[in-house]
This record gives structure tokens, sequence and C-alpha cells, in this order.
């Protein structure tokens, strides 16, 4: 028995089972019943606790959202007082993940946070690993890239002697290569990326590997190489088609557009890709998505001289439920480009400025700084005129 565990069960935030309860008891020199627990009287406890953890995934899988939170949450008090630990650390972790389809980020946070102190978490790797992953995606999530590197780091420091046939091996390294490559850490990023790309066909799903092609396509986007990025996303296109994952499928064909559009290509490519993300998102996509899409289609209309569709495009650029603080960023600096080019500098500045300031908030500081040097460009054309 652990420190930690212990500690829980003084706190009151763990009911030992009768087992454990009878060793501390003896070594207390009380009886059971002066220690303050009573055994249950009945052995279908765990079976009913199990069925109901079923219950609640299945809603979960059928979009019963809602429903499921409510569930779980009356689970994990009664499998906590039963003593039964694994129940409970199930149902929590069932319990975090609804908690992301509902979007509540707050709750989320709240939930890992309280497993990454489970003393089952810490007494397994691989359940660190995937607590330590969930934190940092949420942290990036949220804008907090610095807290995202951290997390990630301890995710892929717990799966260290994992193989890469491990769920949890996959997730930590690629919640690491995203923070990385958030924050404009991008030796780290490639280093951890090579890695994994070594090891890519070990992967146990295509899925991962998808993931994989697709962390390496944007590493090599943001240190100035799209075209090395091209065939990493055709790849990763293959291996995540839209009947597994629409919503996941159109990201990643917005992705593949703003790749396009960084490269000599034709428009009628990017037309006909963008199309498909457009419909695909007016079925699946969010408020989020929809931002995201409109700063990608303000800069290919822009290509096309289209000023006045480009510019109606740039104005939708704004804050947005579930849109990451350097994500908004990276959406305003094209809304910024497409507002000078079409003749509005004004707005241009406006949004490039809100820009840097985000990158500086998020802790990519060398994204703020080519923001603010563009702002400071985007002044002095202004001002030329």
């Amino acid at each position: 028995m652990s420190p930690s565990y212990i500690s829980l069960i003084e706190s009151g935030r763990r009911m030992p089972s009768e087992e454990i309860a009878q060793t501390i008891a003896e070594r207390l020199g009380l009886s059971l019943h002066e220690f303050g627990v009573v055994a249950s009287s009945n052995p279908d406890d765990r079976a009913d606790l199990v069925r109901r953890l079923v219950v609640a995934r299945s809603a979960r899988a059928e979009g019963g959202f809602e429903f499921a939170a409510e569930e779980l949450v009356a689970l994990v008090g009664e499998a906590d007082a039963l003593g039964e630990d694994d129940v409970a650390w199930e149902a929590w972790w069932e319990l975090a993940e609804t908690y992301r389809d509902l979007d509540r980020p707050g709750d989320r946070d709240a939930v890992l946070r309280r497993l990454l102190d489970d003393p089952l978490t810490n007494s397994s790797p691989r359940l660190r690993a995937r607590v330590a992953a969930a934190i940092a995606e949420l942290a990036q999530c949220r804008g907090r890239l610095a807290e995202a590197v951290r997390a990630g780091e301890q995710a892929v420091a717990a799966a260290a002697d994992l193989d890469a046939g491990a769920l949890e091996w996959c997730r930590a390294r690629l919640a690491l290569i995203a923070a990385y490559t958030a924050r404009d850490d991008l030796d780290r990023a490639a280093e951890a990326l090579r890695d994994m790309l070594d090891r890519l066909d070990e992967l146990p799903t295509d899925r991962l590997r998808g993931l994989a092609c697709w962390a390496a396509a944007d590493v090599h986007l943001a240190t100035g190489r799209p075209a090395d990025a091209v065939p990493l996303l055709e790849r990763a296109a293959d291996l995540l088609p839209p009947r597994a994952d629409l919503r996941q499928s159109a990201r990643l064909a917005l992705a593949t557009v703003r790749v396009r559009l960084a490269t000599d290509v034709t428009m009628d490519a990017v037309d006909e890709l963008l199309g498909w993300t457009r419909h695909a998102f007016s079925l699946v996509g969010t408020d989020a998505d929809r931002v995201r899409l409109s700063a990608v289609e303000a800069t290919a209309l822009a290509r096309k001289e289209q000023f006045d569709l480009a510019l109606a495009r740039a104005a939708e650029v704004r804050p947005a439920p579930g849109l990451p603080p350097h994500e908004l960023a990276e959406c305003l600096l094209a809304a910024a480009e497409v507002q000078v080019a079409g003749g509005r500098p004004a707005d241009g500045e406006k949004s490039c400025r809100r820009a840097a300031e985000l990158f500086d908030e998020t802790g990519a500081h060398q994204r703020a700084a080519r923001a603010w040097r563009t702002l400071v460009d985007v002044i002095a054309e202004r001002d030329g005129r």
C-alpha cells in the first residue's frame, strides 16, 4: 500500500476494500468495525457497477452524453464507497471522455487531474501515460502550451518502457509532438517525430499511423517545407477515411488545402477540396471548424483576386468555442494578409496585432515575433500610401 493511497483513505476520498481495511485495522490493533468499515453484504454489487458502466459507455457511443455523464457521476461515487477501485478508475476515465464530448474542458480537466493522483494511475505506466497525454491534449486546446509540453513529456517518460505497438506509447508521443509544434520547439518536435516515423509500421492502428503522418506534415509546414508535407497528408488521408470519422477527415482536408496554398498548385484542386470540406463541416463541423474554414477560404479567394468574397470570409474570423488561442492567432494572421491585399490595411493591422498578442499569451514566442514583424510591415505600408 502506497502512502498516497493511505492519504486518500484518511481524507475520505477513497473507501478501502474489505481486505485492505482488514490489513490496516490489524496493523492499528483495531477490529474492522472499530476501524469504521462495514463490508458489503451484496455479492452482486460489483456486477451491477460493471453493468452500469457498460450502459453509460453505450449511451455515450450513441450520443447520449448528458445521460452518460449523470450515470457516471453517480457510478464513481458508489464504486469508491464499495472499494471497487478498478471500476471507479474506468468510470472516472469514461467521465473525462464524456466531458470532452460535452465541450466542458474545466470539468474534464478536474477529472483528469484527479485521475493523475489516483494510486492505480501511479501504479501503472500505461495508465499514467494515458492520463498525462490527455492532460497535454487538453492543455494545448486551452492555449496552455507550456503545460501541454510538461504533461506530454510526463506521458512519454511514463510510456518509455512500452513498445510502439502500445496505444499509450503512440498517444504520448503524438501529444508531445503536437505540443512542441504549437510552442515552436520544432527541433524537439522533429526529434520526437523521427522516432515515431521510424516505427510507423509497428503502430497498432491505421488511425494512429494516419495521425503520425499528419503530425509530420504539421512539422514540415512549420519549418517552411510545405512540399514535403504533401505526400504525408496524402498518406494520412488514405489512413483516415471519411467513413471512419467525417469530422476528422474534413479537418485533415482543410490542413491539406492550407499546405497546398503554400505550394505551387492549381486552384482547381484547392477549390474541389474546399468544396468537399465545406459540405462536411455543414454536417458535422463546429463553430471552431467554421472559423478555420473561413480563414483558409479567404486566402484561396484572395489568391484568385476575388477580394470582395475574400474580405467577407476574413471578417468571419473571430473567437469561437473550442478554438485554441494559438489557432485563432493563425487564422487572424491569414485574415490580416487578405485584408491588407484587399485594401483594408486598418483591419489588417488590427487582426495582426491581436494575433501577435495571442501568440505571446500562449507562449508561442517565435510566431509572436514573426507576427509583430508583420505588423510593423503593415503599418509601414499603410503610412507609405
